[in-house]
């Protein structure tokens, strides 16, 4: 597996801060990936993510969710360029292989790796993947007893 880092421009940016929001606002992600489109226009990307908040509320209340964040935290010209928003559970064998590069949110990097190879996927950049972390309130905590 090969990872590269990304020179940024101002939409890789632009979706990285977007990425922040959206942790910030909603939860961790799992995976947030650019997937050039299947369109061929150049500059034409498929937005990839996947969070547990996504696989608890379902596609239906997330994509709207994501849409309304990404018209409000990212100019017009750049949200243009995301031609589809798509979500994988967090138990996908891609989200699962990927999370291991252990990529926080502020950084793009290519990565070449098998699990994007076997599924047709080339030059995706992704913005993160990573385990995700329970919410603060939500962290197991130890309890001392007596026995």
């Amino acid at each position: 597996m090969a990872i590269k880092t990304v020179v940024t421009n101002g939409f890789l940016e632009a979706m990285n801060k977007f990425v922040r929001v959206l942790s910030t606002q909603e939860g961790n992600l799992a995976l947030a990936m650019l997937v050039p489109s299947e369109s061929g226009l150049p500059d034409k990307w498929n937005l990839v993510l996947s969070g547990k908040w996504i696989d608890e509320r379902g596609l239906q209340a997330a994509i709207p969710t994501i849409s309304s964040l990404l018209r409000t935290h990212v100019s017009k010209n750049n949200a243009a360029k995301i031609g589809r928003i798509s979500v994988l559970r967090t138990t996908d064998a891609l989200v699962t292989e990927l999370i291991s590069l252990d990529i926080a949110p502020g950084t793009a990097y290519r990565v070449d790796s098998l699990a994007l190879n076997v599924r047709g996927i080339e030059d995706a950049i992704i913005l993160a993947a990573q385990k995700t972390l329970l919410p603060a309130g939500n962290r197991p905590q130890s309890v001392k007893t007596r026995a």
